[in-house]
C-alpha cells in the first residue's frame, strides 16, 4: 500500500511540474496530459492547475458552435445566423508595416475607412469577428470572404460560422455562457462522457438558458479555430492554425419569449444612461411572458473583480418604496383599510425613529395620495394595522419571496426550470418577528429584511391585472426540432395559492400608480409619449446608509395596458438619481413606438 502511496505522488508531481514547466516556457500543451488526465485521479486544485496550464498556451476561436440556436418570439436568432464573417487577431507594428497594402485592401472589402478599420483592431486583445460599421452582423458576403482568403494576411480570416460566444451579444447572461470544461462535462454528463457524446474538447452550456436547456442543445458539427498565445497569454496569428470539427446528433432550437426589438431597447435604454449595475426587466402582461431581460455590467463593462455573467434580473436586493405596492394591495384586500380613509403625516413617527422625505410632512392624505407621495409615515400606520404576517401572506401571493420563473415536469424530469440562478429574494428573515412592530414598518416602506429581484418586480404589476392569479414568467415558450416542428411547448403557469387577491383592491392599487405618474413622485413622466402607471423607489444601502438602490415600476399604455416593466439601478452614490425614471421612459416609449410601428406595417 505505502509503494502504491508513493508511485501515485510521484505521478502526479510529475504532472503537475510538467503543466507548471509548459507554463514557464511557453510549449503548447499537446493532450498527452489530457490522456494522463482521464487516466490517474487528482484533487480539484491538481486538475485545475493543469487545466489552466494547457488553456493558458492553447485557445480556441469557436468558428461555429454546432449548437442548436436559441430564438426570439418572431423566430430571429439569438446566437448568431451561420454566415461569412470577419475574423481578426490583433497584430503588431511590424504587421501592419508590412502588409500594409494588403490590410487596406481589407478595410475596404468590409466597408471601413483604413483608420476606421485599424482602430478597431487595435481595440482587440483576443481575436473577434469585426461587425458591420452599424455594429451588428456578418460582414462578408461569400465573395468578399474569398477575395481576403486570396490576401493570404496572418491574423486576418474570413470564415463561415454562427459566432455565437461573441460577447457583445443582446442578453447575454439570459442566453448563458458555454465554457470548454472536460472536468465538468465528465462530472454532469458521465454516461455521455463514457459513449463518446462529450470529449475533452466538448463545450458545455454554464449559465442562462445554455445551461439550462443543454441537452437539447447540444450536437453538430463544431468548427474550432485554434492558435497558440505567448507567455503573457497574448495571441500568436499565424501559428498553429488548424480547424477542428467533432461530430454529433442534430441539435435541437429554442424558442425564447424575447422580443428582439425590446431587448434592444432595454439594453440601448440602459447604456445611453450610463448604468455600470442594474436591471431591466420588461413583460407582457396578458401572459406574464418575459420580453427582455437586460442586465449590466456585461462582458464589454465589467471592471476587475465583477462577473459580467451575474443576471441582475435575477439577483435580489433592497426594493424600497416599490414594496408600497404590496401595502396597499394588502390594505384593500383584506379590507382594514378603507379608500376613502384619510391619515396624517406631520413628517415623523417617533415611536419608531420613522422620518418622512418631506420635511414637516405630507399632512391629511388618503391611501391612494400617500402612495403617490411615497409617503413612509402613512405607511408605516397602515403596516401597525396590518401586522407582519398579513402583509408576507399578500407578498407572497403576489410572487415575492420565492423562485417564481417556469418549473415543472419536461419528460421524465419533474422539477425542470427554464432558468438556473433565480434567487428567491426575502420578506422577513427567519430571526425577524412578525410581531414586532418597529421591524414590520420598516418592512412596509421595503427596507429591514425585504428583497427583491427585478423579476419579481416587473411580475408584481403583472399580478395587479389577472384577477388574483400570479403567473410564473416564461423565458422559453417551447423546444422545437431543427426543422422547427414542435417537439415540447412550455404551456403557461400560474402560482398556486390558497386564496386569490380581490379584484378591486388590484384595480384601486392600478389606479394609485396612474395618480403617482399624474401628481405624485414620477409626475416628470406626464409628457411622456405613452400614458402609464409606476411606482418609485429609493432604497437606502450599507451601514451607513450612503448607497441607494434607485427603481422605478409600472405600466403602459394606461388605457390598455401591454406591458410591465421594472428598472433597478443599484448601490448609487446620489439619493436624487434619475436615471431609473429615464431609462424606465425611453423603454416605454421605445416599446410603444414598436407597436406603432407594427400597426401601420
Amino acid at each position: 500500500m505505502r509503494s502504491g502511496a508513493g508511485e501515485s505522488k510521484r505521478w502526479r508531481a510529475l504532472l503537475i511540474t510538467g503543466a507548471l514547466t509548459v507554463v514557464f516556457s511557453g510549449i503548447l500543451l499537446r493532450l498527452y496530459w489530457i490522456q494522463m488526465v482521464a487516466v490517474h485521479s487528482f484533487s480539484g486544485e491538481e486538475a485545475d492547475l493543469i487545466a489552466r496550464a494547457e488553456a493558458q498556451q492553447s485557445r480556441m476561436y469557436v468558428v461555429d458552435s454546432g449548437r442548436g440556436p436559441i430564438l426570439d418570439r418572431k423566430g430571429k436568432s439569438l446566437t448568431g445566423e451561420k454566415d461569412w464573417r470577419l475574423v481578426l487577431f490583433p497584430l503588431s507594428d511590424s504587421q501592419w508595416t508590412a502588409y500594409a497594402d494588403q490590410l487596406k485592401r481589407v478595410a475596404e472589402i468590409a466597408g471601413y475607412s483604413f483608420g476606421e478599420f485599424r482602430e478597431k483592431v487595435d481595440e482587440l486583445d483576443q481575436p473577434r469577428a469585426l461587425p458591420d460599421r452599424k455594429g451588428e452582423g456578418p460582414t462578408l458576403t461569400e465573395e468578399q470572404a474569398r477575395a481576403i482568403q486570396r490576401l493570404d494576411i496572418p491574423g486576418v480570416y474570413a470564415l463561415q460560422g454562427d459566432n455565437r460566444y461573441d460577447g457583445r451579444r443582446l442578453a447575454q447572461q439570459l442566453i448563458g455562457r458555454v465554457e470548454r470544461n472536460p472536468f465538468l462535462v465528465r462530472e454532469k454528463y458521465p454516461e455521455e462522457w463514457a459513449d463518446g457524446r462529450y470529449q475533452s474538447h466538448s463545450r458545455i452550456g454554464v449559465t442562462g438558458l445554455e445551461a439550462a436547456f443543454e441537452p437539447f442543445l447540444r450536437g453538430g458539427a463544431q468548427q474550432l479555430l485554434t492558435y497558440t498565445t505567448d507567455g503573457r497569454g497574448q495571441p500568436l496569428n499565424g501559428l498553429n492554425m488548424t480547424t477542428e470539427e467533432s461530430g454529433g446528433a442534430i441539435p435541437y432550437r429554442i424558442q425564447s419569449t424575447l422580443d428582439l426589438t425590446a431587448q434592444q431597447v432595454a439594453e440601448k435604454a440602459l447604456d445611453e444612461a450610463g448604468v455600470t449595475d442594474g436591471a431591466v426587466v420588461v413583460q407582457e402582461i396578458a401572459t406574464g411572458d418575459v420580453l427582455a431581460m437586460a442586465s449590466r455590467p456585461d462582458t464589454d463593462t465589467a471592471r476587475k473583480g465583477e462577473n459580467p455573467w451575474d443576471n441582475r434580473a435575477l439577483m435580489e436586493t433592497t426594493p424600497g418604496s416599490i414594496f408600497k405596492t404590496v401595502v396597499a394591495v394588502a390594505a384593500l384586500d383584506s379590507g382594514k383599510v378603507k379608500p376613502t380613509e384619510t391619515f396624517t403625516c406631520n413628517g415623523h413617527l417617533g415611536r419608531y425613529g420613522m422620518k418622512d422625505s418631506k420635511e414637516g410632512g405630507h399632512g391629511r392624505q388618503t391611501l391612494s395620495q400617500a402612495y403617490a407621495n411615497s409617503c413612509n409615515v402613512v405607511f408605516s400606520q397602515v403596516a401597525e394595522r396590518l401586522g407582519g404576517k398579513t402583509i408576507e401572506d399578500v407578498a407572497r401571493r403576489m410572487g415575492l419571496g420565492q423562485r417564481i420563473l417556469w418549473s415543472g415536469r419536461v419528460f421524465k424530469e419533474d422539477g425542470f426550470r427554464q432558468l438556473t440562478g433565480e434567487q428567491t429574494g426575502m420578506i422577513f428573515s427567519e430571526e425577524t418577528s412578525r410581531k414586532d412592530a418597529g421591524a414590520v414598518v420598516q418592512t412596509a416602506i421595503g427596507q429591514r429584511d425585504v428583497r427583491m429581484t427585478p423579476l419579481q418586480a416587473a411580475n408584481m404589476v403583472t399580478t395587479l391585472f389577472h384577477e388574483g392569479k400570479t403567473m410564473n414568467p416564461r423565458v422559453v415558450r417551447e423546444i422545437q426540432y431543427h426543422d422547427g416542428k414542435p417537439y415540447f411547448r412550455f404551456s403557461l403557469h400560474a402560482l398556486k395559492t390558497d386564496r386569490k387577491i380581490s379584484p378591486g383592491a388590484l384595480r384601486a392599487v392600478r389606479e394609485m400608480m396612474r395618480g403617482t405618474v399624474l401628481r405624485g413622485t414620477a409626475s416628470d413622466l406626464k409628457g411622456a409619449a405613452v400614458s402609464m402607471g409606476a411606482k418609485t423607489g429609493t432604497a437606502q444601502l450599507g451601514l451607513n446608509k450612503d448607497r441607494y438602490n434607485k427603481w422605478m415600476v409600472g405600466y403602459s399604455p394606461y388605457e390598455s395596458p401591454r406591458y410591465a416593466v421594472a428598472v433597478v439601478i443599484r448601490s448609487v452614490k446620489n439619493g436624487n438619481d434619475l436615471r431609473a425614471h429615464q431609462v424606465f421612459r425611453q423603454v416605454m416609449e421605445g416599446l410603444a413606438e414598436e407597436s406603432e410601428g407594427k400597426k401601420r406595417g
